[in-house]
C-alpha cells in the first residue's frame, strides 16, 4: 500500500507521500524532494489554483457593429467601466466572422480567489475543443522574409498583460486575435483553458499564511459528523480557522491535479501515447519542454538559433486516459511533460469516508478526500490528495532585479539569446526534471496604455534590419537547462518591442525576471 503520512512533527502539522514506500516520512530530509510525492513541509498540495475555460459567446455579448478599431465594449460586473471592471470584453466584426477579446483584471481574481497579488495565469487556445485537441510549441519564421522583421520562439501558452490606463489585465486569448464561432476565422479559436496559478506574476513575494506555533493548538483533524471537515493547518494556525489560505489541506480548497509527469521522445510524423490513472477531464492539458533530439539541453521557449517553419511541432488529443501526441514536423523530438487537471463538475455527495483505500486495476492508492463525497466514485473537486497523482515542488524561485542580479553581459553573435543572463543553482539531490516559467516584469511607466506589466515565455529575434538584426526583442525571456541543478535564465534589457520601421520602445521600463524552476518526477 502506498505511504501516506498525516501529523504533526514537534509543533509542524504536515502530510506527505513518499515516492518509495521504505522510506520514512519522519527521518527523510526535506531537502530531498524527489522522494516525495508531495511533501507539505516545503509545498503546497497545488500551486494551480484553478483551471476555467472561457468560450466565445456572441450571444450575451453581441459583435454586430462593432470594428477592429472601433469594438463594442462590454463589462462585468454590469454596472462597472474600464476603470473599475473586473472583466472587460471587446466584440467586433472582420471578413464576415465574429471575435472576442476578454481580459480578465486583478480584481476578478482577488473576487474569486480572495488573491491579494496579480497571479501568474496563462491561456491555452484549443484547436478542436470537440475533440481536446491542444497545440506544441511552434517557431513563427514568417518575418524572416521581411525587411525590420522578427521571429518568434512560443510555447503553447499565452502569458502576456496589457495595461488600460492605470490597470494591467490578462489577454484571452493573445494580443494578436479573438474568440470566435467560425470555422473559417483565422486562427479559428473557440475555447481558451485558462490556469490561474497560486503564485505572483510580478516581482512580490510568495504568500506565506503560517505563523509562529501556539502552545495547544489543534493542527489536525479529520472529523465525519456533519458537515465534516477534513484539515491540516499551517504552522502556527488552527483547525477552527475560518480562512481556508491558512491549511495544507482543507476541504473547501482543492486545487487541480497533475495527473501524470515525465519525458517521452516522439519520432517524426509519429504518434506516442501518454497513459493516466485516473481519467481525464474537458479542463485538462498538457505543460512541456520541447526540444530536438539531436540537441544535447532544453531551452524554453524552443531553440531557434538553426530552425525551421515545423520545427518541435506537434498536436496532443485527450480522452479518458489516453493523451496522444502527434508529431507534426520532421525529425524525432524530446518532450518533458506535466499533464493537470481540473473538474467543472459539482462536488458529488453520499458517502462516509473521508480516507479511501482501493485498487483500480494497475496498483494499491490511498486517498483523502473531501467529507461527505462519494465512497463510489468521487470526482477531481472532492479528491484531496492521491497516491496516484503527484505534486510539483519548487526547487527554486525569485525574482531577479535588471541590471544588478544579471552579471553576465553577452555580445555579437550571442545577442540573439539576449543581453544579459544569471545562473541559478537549483538544489536538486534526486535529480528531478527541470520545468521553468520564466517572465519579464516591468516598472510602469507613467504613459503606459496598451503595455505590458509582464510577459511570460516569449522569445523574439529581430531580423533584416541594419541596427538590430540578429538581436532579441525587449520582452524577450529564455530559459536554458544546463542541468539538473543549473539553469541559465536570459532577459532583454529595453530593446525595441519592434521595428516597423523604426524601432518601437516601451515606454515602461524593465524591472527584472520573476522565475519559478519547478521539479517533475522521471515518470508517474
Amino acid at each position: 500500500m502506498p505511504k501516506l503520512a498525516i501529523g504533526r512533527r514537534g509543533s509542524v502539522p504536515f502530510a506527505k507521500i513518499m515516492a518509495n514506500n521504505s522510506d520514512d516520512p519522519l527521518t527523510v530530509p526535506n531537502t530531498d524532494a524527489g522522494k516525495f510525492y508531495f511533501n507539505s513541509e516545503n509545498q503546497k498540495v497545488g500551486y494551480i489554483k484553478d483551471i476555467f475555460a472561457v468560450d466565445a459567446d456572441f450571444v450575451t455579448y453581441p459583435a454586430s457593429g462593432g470594428t477592429t478599431l472601433s469594438p463594442k465594449n462590454y463589462y462585468v460586473p454590469s454596472g462597472s467601466d474600464i476603470t473599475t471592471c473586473q472583466i472587460y470584453i471587446a466584440c467586433w466584426q472582420a471578413g464576415g466572422n465574429n471575435f472576442q477579446q476578454w481580459s480578465f483584471f486583478q480584481e476578478y481574481f482577488t473576487a474569486q480567489y480572495g488573491f491579494s497579488f496579480f497571479p501568474l495565469v496563462e491561456v491555452r487556445p484549443c484547436l478542436d475543443f470537440t475533440t481536446n485537441k491542444f497545440r506544441g510549441p511552434y517557431i513563427d519564421i514568417s518575418g524572416s522574409g521581411t525587411s525590420n522583421g522578427t521571429i518568434f520562439s512560443y510555447t503553447s501558452a499565452a502569458s502576456r498583460t496589457r495595461f488600460y490606463s492605470s490597470r494591467a489585465a490578462i489577454i484571452v486569448p493573445n494580443e494578436l486575435s479573438g474568440l470566435t464561432d467560425s470555422n473559417t476565422a483565422v486562427p479559428p479559436t473557440k475555447r481558451c483553458l485558462i490556469t490561474v496559478f497560486d503564485l505572483p506574476m510580478h516581482s512580490e513575494a510568495i504568500v506565506d499564511n503560517s505563523t509562529a506555533p501556539s502552545s495547544g493548538q489543534e493542527v489536525v483533524r479529520f472529523d465525519k459528523v456533519s458537515p465534516g471537515i477534513a484539515r491540516v493547518a499551517l504552522a502556527g494556525r488552527a483547525v477552527t480557522d475560518s480562512d481556508s489560505s491558512h491549511f495544507v489541506l482543507h476541504e473547501d480548497r482543492i486545487p487541480a491535479k497533475v495527473m501524470a509527469s515525465g519525458s517521452v521522445t516522439v519520432a517524426a510524423g509519429t504518434t506516442v501515447n501518454i497513459t493516466t490513472r485516473l481519467p481525464m477531464t474537458s479542463l485538462t492539458y498538457m505543460d512541456y519542454l520541447c526540444k530536438k533530439t539531436s540537441e544535447s539541453v532544453y531551452w524554453h521557449p524552443p531553440y531557434i538559433s538553426s530552425f525551421t517553419s515545423n520545427a518541435n511541432s506537434f498536436t496532443y488529443t485527450m480522452a479518458g486516459t489516453t493523451l496522444a501526441i502527434t508529431s507534426t514536423c520532421g525529425f524525432s523530438i524530446d518532450i518533458t511533460y506535466v499533464v493537470y487537471a481540473d473538474s467543472g463538475e459539482a462536488p458529488t455527495s453520499g458517502g462516509k469516508k473521508i480516507v479511501l483505500k482501493g485498487n483500480d486495476g494497475i496498483g494499491d492508492y490511498v486517498q483523502v478526500k473531501r467529507p461527505g463525497s462519494s465512497d463510489l466514485g468521487p470526482n477531481l473537486n472532492d479528491i484531496m490528495l492521491d497516491t496516484r497523482l503527484t505534486y510539483l515542488p519548487i526547487l527554486a524561485e525569485g525574482f531577479l532585479n535588471w541590471t544588478s542580479d544579471f552579471p553576465t553581459v553577452l555580445s555579437g553573435s550571442d545577442l540573439f539569446k539576449g543581453v544579459r543572463s544569471a545562473n541559478i543553482t537549483v538544489p536538486n539531490p534526486q535529480g528531478l526534471l527541470l520545468f521553468p516559467k520564466v517572465g519579464a516584469v516591468y516598472t510602469p511607466a507613467s504613459s503606459r496604455d496598451r503595455e505590458p506589466s509582464a510577459v511570460w515565455g516569449e522569445h523574439g529575434v529581430l531580423v533584416n534590419n541594419a541596427t538590430w538584426a540578429g538581436q532579441t526583442t525587449g520582452w524577450s525571456t529564455w530559459a536554458n537547462m544546463l542541468s539538473t541543478t543549473s539553469v541559465d535564465i536570459f532577459a532583454s534589457n529595453n530593446n525595441p518591442n519592434n521595428i516597423g520601421p523604426s524601432a518601437n520602445f516601451f515606454n515602461s521600463q524593465l524591472k527584472g525576471v520573476r522565475y519559478y524552476i519547478f521539479g517533475v518526477p522521471q515518470s508517474l
